[in-house]
């Protein structure tokens, strides 16, 4: 049997309220995107305190500023949401290393980050079908198609679930990983269970979307930890991320449409 999403608009209010979350959004994350360009005195402290090379604040800033303009404009603001929430998830484990208070630096760009697609959640019925939980399926992609998908997103699940092991049972070598990279050993448990939890959440069916989400966000945590030591590996988690987002959009035709932009129609999910 199969179901389409329904792509009714949402109420005229509810569009306003994505719009007015979505322009908020855009306004601070540009903000930021500009002041990091200009490297003031605050940027210059902020990338002190939290040990990050300040030789990288332009390329942030504008890579910072791409991601903004890719989910300001209408067509790519799913793909810019998935760019963004990468980016925040390296803020996030920036603001971790260095034992910030949790509620409020450290999990700030998580609060931003619920800006971004609470923006979006309003305004794009598709995405409503997919978040937190899909509720439609359809017919299948073609068995090649299927298989394809399968075998990207294992390759993430596999990667992702392994790391996760080996930093629960403390394999030799993880606490001086750990150290190398500025994180104290106290958390390791802590971030294998959050590796773990997104990875689970990924491979569940129905929540496939919001554990893409998730790792998007974790992964993002993993390249700019590399990036701040000068570590060329961060092209590793980016392609991971790369991997996730593959493994999906080649089984399910509706999000393809979605992150591609393409017009709202009945599109049936896999």
């Amino acid at each position: 049997m199969s179901s389409v999403i329904e792509t009714s608009p949402a109420s005229s209010k509810l569009v306003w309220a994505g719009r007015i979350l979505s322009g908020v959004t855009i306004a601070f994350l540009l903000f930021d995107g500009v002041i990091h360009l200009t490297k003031v005195a605050p940027v210059v402290q902020a990338f002190a305190q939290l040990g990050f090379p300040m030789r990288l604040a332009v390329a942030l800033g504008l890579l910072e500023i791409v991601c903004v303009a890719l989910y300001g404009y209408p067509r790519t603001a799913i793909l810019g949401g998935i760019c963004l929430t990468g980016y925040l998830g390296g803020a996030v484990a920036m603001q971790l290393r260095v034992g910030n208070p949790l509620f409020g630096e450290t999990l700030f760009p998580v609060y931003v980050g619920l800006l971004v697609w609470g923006g979006l959640y309003p305004r794009e019925p598709r995405l409503r079908a997919l978040l937190p939980v899909s509720r439609a399926w359809g017919r299948a992609p073609s068995r090649k198609m299927l298989w394809a998908a399968r075998l990207t997103s294992a390759l993430p699940v596999v990667i992702v679930l392994f790391g996760s092991v080996v930093k629960l049972i403390k394999v030799e070598g993880v606490e001086e990983g750990f150290r190398q990279a500025g994180f104290p050993e106290q958390l390791i448990v802590t971030i294998g269970i959050i590796e773990l939890v997104c990875t689970l959440t990924y491979m569940i069916p129905p929540t496939r979307v919001l554990g893409a989400i998730l790792m998007t966000g974790l992964l993002g945590g993993a390249v700019a930890t590399n990036l701040r030591i000068g570590n060329p590996g961060w092209i590793l988690p980016a392609l991971v991320g790369a991997l996730v987002w593959a493994g999906l959009l080649l089984r399910d035709p509706s999000l393809r449409a979605l992150v591609a932009g393409r017009p709202k129609s009945s599109t049936p999910l896999d």
